[in-house]
């Protein structure tokens, strides 16, 4: 497991997006009650609530696709971050 160190870097990085910073921190247990909530809705809903919930947080679901569908836990892994 990444410690505090190099996940604040990972945060503080240009290198990587919004959306990919709010999965990193959702990985590692950083969100608070509402975003961990809605990271719970953004997981179990289907594909008509999911792009419902993407009109209200299009920044959150980009980032859970990316996590989900993507390649991003490859490339952090791969950027040296051990999700």
């Amino acid at each position: 497991m990444a410690d505090m160190k190099t996940i604040g870097e990972f945060l503080m990085s240009e290198k990587w997006t919004p959306e990919e910073k709010w999965v990193i921190k959702w990985q590692f247990r950083l969100l608070g009650d509402f975003h961990r909530a809605l990271f719970d809705a953004i997981k179990l809903a289907d594909e008509h609530n999911l792009a419902r919930l993407a009109e209200g947080f299009p920044s959150q679901v980009a980032g859970f696709m990316a996590w989900h569908a993507g390649n991003l836990g490859k490339r952090l892994r791969e950027a040296g971050l051990d999700i």
